[in-house]
């Protein structure tokens, strides 16, 4: 069987890095939790209640970070995850909303918790006064982090996909 040179090199570099993480005592396991840790934020203070990121672990989250409920990409964003929401639910998404200048409701049927201090999440988030999206995964990895409003999908897909998902896939 002819194996092309492309396949050979990167098997030669995987066969590499595996006897370096054994002659280090590093397991498989250590290197794919290093990741990209999501900024942590609070919200829930508008129901009584303090609802911190790092508790939703396990869970897949959706950060909407806007000036207002009237700046045109929270609108667009909204509108886009119309069409998704039932979806969204059945995965266990939990969705928040950080207003940076004017404070109002969300204008949806999607439930949306209000971060505490919207200012503060949106510099974490290097969205400053304007828009953001974060996806945020069940590992509590920022796993996308977007500045213009993304499909419903594609946050599905991001929630199906990343490596705390596929790690509970395979048992």
């Amino acid at each position: 069987m002819h194996v092309p040179q492309q396949c050979r090199s990167a098997a030669v570099i995987i066969a590499a890095l595996c006897a370096l993480m054994l002659q280090s005592g590093i397991r498989a396991e250590s290197v794919t939790r290093t990741a990209n840790i999501a900024p942590e934020f609070a919200g829930g203070s508008e129901v009584g209640r303090l609802i911190k990121l790092s508790s939703l672990r396990g869970k897949p989250v959706l950060l909407v970070i806007a000036p207002s409920p009237n700046d045109r990409a929270f609108k667009s964003q909204m509108s886009n995850l119309r069409g998704s929401f039932e979806h969204m639910a059945a995965q266990g998404f939990i969705c928040f909303v950080a207003f940076t200048l004017e404070r109002g409701r969300v204008p949806s049927n999607i439930p949306f918790i209000q971060v505490n201090d919207p200012a503060s999440a949106a510099a974490s988030y290097d969205a400053g006064s304007g828009f953001a999206v974060a996806v945020i995964g069940r590992d509590g990895n920022l796993d996308c982090l977007s500045t213009k409003p993304l499909p419903g999908q594609r946050i599905l897909d991001l929630a199906m996909n990343n490596a705390g998902m596929q790690a509970l896939l395979r048992r």
